[in-house]
C-alpha cells in the first residue's frame, strides 16, 4: 500500500498536494487491536527468553539488522516462471494423485507454486534424506481478528504459518513429494481461518525453536496478490520487479507482468546450486 500510495502521489501535478484515495489512506489506529487474552505479555516474555539464550544474536536493545548472507562471486539471482497453463497442469496433477478429495484441498496458485519450487529445492540439496526440513509462509491476520481490522490498517498484523520439523527431506524429494507439500500447505492455509489468536504465542516459540535443529528451512517473500506490477510512478508500469533480500531457501513470489494467472518466482543462491534447481524445475514441467 505504501508503494502504491507513493506511485499515486508521483503521478499528480507537482503544484498540488492531493489527498490519497480512501483505498490508499492508511489506518494508524492501534487501539483497533483488542488484546483480551494477554497475548502481548506472552510475546514479550518469549522474545526476552530468546534474547537471553542467544537465539536472537546482536539484537538485544538495538535496531541492528540481521547480518546478510555472504553471496560471494558465484552468487546469482534467477526468476523462474510458471505460466497459467503450467499452474493448471500442476493443479490437475494434485487432483489426480492426491488421496484427499480435490474439493477439500486449497489449490491456490500460491500453494501449488510454493510446493513445486520447495520440492525442487529439497531435491537439489540432496544429501541425507532423513534430515529434518521445515518451511513457512506469512499470513495476513487483519481480516482474521475479531473484530477484523480494516484492509488499510498500517501496522504489523502478520504471522508465520509453517510445518516445523515434522517432515524429512525424503518426504518431499521422493515420488509424491510435490503432492505431499501441496497437502501440507493446503492444510496450513485452511487452518488460518479457524485458529484462535491465543495459539500464536505458542506457535511463534515452536517456530523459533525449530530453526536451530532443522537442516533446511524454506520461506516465502511476497505474494501474487500484492500487485507489484501495478505501481506506475509516471513513466509506465515496471518492466521487472525483484526482491533483493532473498537468499538460499527463501523464494520471492509475484504475479507475472503480462499474463493473468501466471507467476514469477525469484531465487538467489550459488550458481552450481541454481543450475540444479533450474534443471529440476524445467524437467518437472516437461514430465
Amino acid at each position: 500500500m505504501f508503494v502504491k500510495a507513493w506511485a499515486h502521489t508521483c503521478k499528480q501535478d507537482n503544484t498540488v498536494v492531493a489527498p490519497l484515495p480512501d483505498t490508499l489512506t492508511p489506518s494508524l489506529d492501534r487501539s483497533l487491536i483488542k488484546d483480551t487474552t494477554g497475548l502481548d505479555e506472552q510475546m514479550i516474555k518469549i522474545v526476552r527468553s530468546l534474547n537471553d539464550d542467544g537465539r536472537i544474536v546482536g539484537r538485544r536493545r538495538n535496531l541492528s539488522s540481521i547480518p546478510a548472507w555472504e553471496r560471494g562471486d558465484d552468487g546469482v539471482f534467477a526468476t523462474l516462471v510458471l505460466s497459467r497453463g503450467d499452474v493448471e497442469k500442476l493443479r490437475e496433477r494434485v487432483k489426480n494423485e492426491s488421496s484427499s478429495p480435490s474439493e477439500l484441498l486449497h489449490l491456490s496458485t500460491l500453494v501449488v507454486a510454493y510446493a513445486y519450487v520447495w520440492t525442487c529445492l529439497v531435491k537439489a540439496r540432496g544429501g541425507d534424506m532423513e534430515r529434518p526440513v521445515s518451511f513457512l509462509f506469512v499470513a495476513d491476520f487483519r481480516e482474521r481478528l475479531d473484530p477484523p481490522l480494516p484492509a488499510t490498517y498500517f501496522g504489523n498484523c502478520m504471522f508465520p504459518a509453517g510445518c516445523f520439523n515434522s517432515k524429512t527431506a525424503g518426504d518431499f524429494a521422493r515420488e509424491g513429494g510435490f503432492v505431499a507439500a501441496v497437502e501440507i500447505l493446503s492444510g496450513l492455509v485452511k487452518g488460518l481461518s479457524s485458529r484462535k489468536i491465543e495459539t500464536i504465542a505458542e506457535e511463534f516459540k515452536i517456530g523459533f525453536d525449530c530453526v536451530g535443529v532443522t537442516s533446511q528451512l524454506g520461506s516465502l517473500a511476497g505474494s501474487t496478490r500484492l500487485g507489484v506490477y501495478e505501481s506506475d510512478f509516471g513513466w509506465g508500469r515496471p518492466v521487472k520487479v525483484d526482491v533483493v533480500s532473498i537468499e538460499r531457501n527463501t523464494i520471492s513470489m509475484a504475479e507475472r507482468r503480462d499474463e493473468s494467472g501466471g507467476i514469477e518466482l525469484g531465487l538467489c543462491m550459488k550458481k552450481a546450486e541454481m543450475d540444479i534447481v533450474i534443471g529440476l524445475f524445467n524437467n518437472g514441467l516437461q514430465n
